[in-house]
């Protein structure tokens, strides 16, 4: 008799900005007999056995979804989980716009990770239901574009219009166009107010990776 064929197992990559959430995930996910894990970004597009999920934090997993080169093969992730605190409707969404595959919260059973990684691996979605939640009630929101972000994060640092411009290259008009949405979107006056909002909302929390 012919022994079974043995499932390939899950390649995942951990790669998260805090140290210590990090060694907990690759522990967790290293008791599982279905993952070979690795730790860090250093490999990971530069050779070796394909990644199948990136689990990384909020800040990293929405750079590289959006920074997928057209055509991607190698070893870079299929993938992409977010471990993270930020649950906020807008930064939920930001993500997934991006492209990031699966979304779950810092609190969340070694169980539900673990599901999280062969539902994501699978391509499929992983949302927790907190993050679910919070996503639905967001919809009823209109969301700022790639570009709006980049815009509003330049705002936030005090650029005027005509330097914001420059640093992405577009027209002055562009930007006051951009602008006029952020406030629109945002639904505050001014500027100063807007930025203020995006605070609140999370949408300005965390620097750039």
């Amino acid at each position: 008799m012919t022994a079974p064929t043995q499932a390939r197992p899950i390649h995942v990559a951990v790669a998260h900005r805090d140290p210590y959430v990090a060694a907990g995930i690759a522990s967790l996910l290293r008791s599982r007999a279905d993952f070979v894990v690795q730790s860090g970004l250093s490999d990971l597009d530069s050779g070796g056995d394909a990644v199948d999920v990136l689990v990384t934090d909020h800040a990293t997993g929405v750079h590289r979804a959006t920074n997928v080169p057209p055509g991607r093969g190698g070893s870079g992730p299929r993938s992409f989980l977010v471990v993270t605190d930020q649950s906020t409707g807008w930064q939920i969404r930001r993500a997934v716009d991006a492209g990031v595959r699966g979304y779950l919260l810092h609190d969340c059973s070694v169980e539900e990770l673990s599901d999280a990684v062969r539902c994501v691996a699978g391509g499929r979605r992983y949302l927790s239901c907190p993050v679910a939640d919070q996503l639905l009630d967001n919809f009823s929101s209109a969301a700022p574009t790639a570009r709006e972000f980049e815009v509003l994060h330049l705002m936030a640092q005090g650029l005027a219009n005509k330097d914001i411009g420059r640093r992405l290259s577009i027209g002055e008009g562009t930007v006051k166009t951009h602008v006029k949405a952020i406030l629109r979107k945002l639904q505050k006056p001014t500027r100063i107010a807007a930025i203020g909002e995006a605070f609140r909302r999370g949408l300005l929390l965390e620097a750039s990776p």
